[in-house]
């Protein structure tokens, strides 16, 4: 029989003791067997290292941040496939099989939807209804499931880049001509925000962060990023079927982006 192929499964942590153990058991829990758990943390000051000290001995330290630890992580693996999963996200248990499955179909990159958790709050219940359009929508969706080879050729996340590094790695899969492919199953996003203006403040700083993700992604930022975005025009009949959430949306959408346009043009000041 022909062996199955190393997946190295990447989580980067700081501090994220509140749900890292939920995420690397559904990591455990997966119903592909052959996998490398590696966990990248950017000197924790809680008990993430001895969380994950629990699921794997491939435990390092590694920073300044996100994209940093998940290239350090990819430079440890042994696997033939790479796959970035925030350490705040519960994967379904047939997610890294259904990504084997669609790599199988001769795709380099796998998309797995994340969806907001949203029990948490009014916001993620909102995100939600969002982010559930963008399921098998290349648009507004990256892939973090990825040949590790491919991985090496472009280069991985860009580390000068802290808003947006998903999308600037799914646009260089694209320029490279890699092929991405999407799955059903997903990951379920479980740090979603709880109060508004944490989350806004939040949004201006990506709004800074963005001027840099812009000057190297020009041609793509526009339908990425734009306020009025061609999917919500093809979901047209969610809005009218669901025309309290349409409002609430249109309130949220509108404070999002006031704020991460304020901190853009700080940004391009600065």
């Amino acid at each position: 029989m022909k062996k199955e192929p190393l997946v190295s499964v990447i989580v980067p942590t700081k501090n994220s003791g509140q749900f890292l153990e939920r995420c690397l058991e559904s990591i455990r829990r997966q119903t592909y067997s052959n996998i490398e758990l590696i966990v990248v943390d950017n000197h924790s000051t809680d008990g993430t290292q001895a969380i994950a000290k629990r699921y794997t001995d491939k435990v390092y330290t590694w920073g300044p941040e996100r994209s940093a630890q998940v290239n350090f992580g990819v430079g440890k693996a042994s696997g033939t496939f790479v796959y970035k999963v925030d350490c705040d996200f519960v994967l379904a248990p047939a997610v890294v099989q259904e990504c084997i499955d669609s790599a199988a179909r001769a795709n380099d990159a796998v998309v797995v939807h994340n969806t907001p958790d949203e029990t948490v709050s009014w916001i993620a219940r909102i995100r939600k209804f969002e982010v559930d359009m963008y399921k098998f929508d290349l648009t507004h969706s990256s892939a973090r499931f990825v040949r590790k080879e491919v991985y090496d050729r472009i280069g991985g996340f860009n580390e000068r880049i802290t808003a947006g590094e998903d999308y600037d790695f799914q646009n260089k899969l694209n320029r490279g001509g890699y092929k991405t492919g999407f799955i059903d199953a997903e990951a379920v996003h479980l740090g979603e925000p709880k109060k508004l203006m944490p989350h806004l403040r939040k949004y201006y700083a990506y709004g800074k962060d963005f001027v840099n993700y812009k000057q190297q992604n020009s041609t793509e930022a526009k339908s990425q990023l734009g306020f009025a975005r061609v999917i919500y025009i093809r979901n047209w009949r969610l809005f009218a079927v669901h025309p309290l959430k349409s409002g609430q949306f249109v309130f949220y959408h509108v404070l999002k982006y006031s704020f991460g346009g304020v901190g853009y043009l700080v940004g391009r000041i600065g």
